[in-house]
């Protein structure tokens, strides 16, 4: 473990990410996060420097976003206020076993130093979340799980 707890505004995702790539880090930057509505977590994995592999899991909505397409997510999730990082760093041959077992992170043209301030977000932004997170809200309202439990109109008894 190279560094546990911190949240983005300790850190500073922005020039962190791109000293990690100047060390030739081998290993992962993790990210649990309350997203508004619920908690999220994402994996930036890197190779020799490299950024080479994405992951975002939405808990609230039970999606998983991988590759190029949690990229931006992450952006965004580092400029989150209530979030919790940790470094890990392994070895190159434990990166390449995690992008072996889990193809589908592996990004299409890694991130190398120097792109990495222009992923970070200047704020989050909830609006950049999949839609089905905004639906999951909806889904959830009172009316819909008294619907769910065969209890449909019992908030209008009087």
């Amino acid at each position: 473990m190279r560094l546990s707890g911190k949240t983005p505004k300790q850190w500073d995702p922005r020039t962190e990410l791109d000293n990690l790539a100047q060390q030739n880090f081998s290993g992962y930057v993790v990210e649990t996060l309350y997203n508004g509505q619920g908690i999220d977590e994402c994996a930036l994995v890197f190779r020799s420097g490299q950024g080479i592999g994405a992951t975002y899991e939405l808990h609230f909505s039970n999606q998983s976003v991988s590759g190029d397409a949690a990229l931006g997510l992450i952006g965004n999730a580092l400029a989150v206020d209530a979030g919790v990082l940790d470094v890990v760093e392994l070895s190159m041959q434990q990166v390449d076993l995690i992008t072996a077992f889990n193809s589908k992170l592996k990004l299409t043209k890694p991130i190398v130093r120097g792109q990495f301030r222009g992923i970070v977000k200047e704020a989050f932004d909830r609006s950049l979340l999949p839609h089905s997170e905004a639906e999951g809200v909806a889904a959830d309202s009172k009316e819909s799980l008294f619907k769910k439990f065969g209890l449909a109109g019992i908030d209008q008894v009087r």
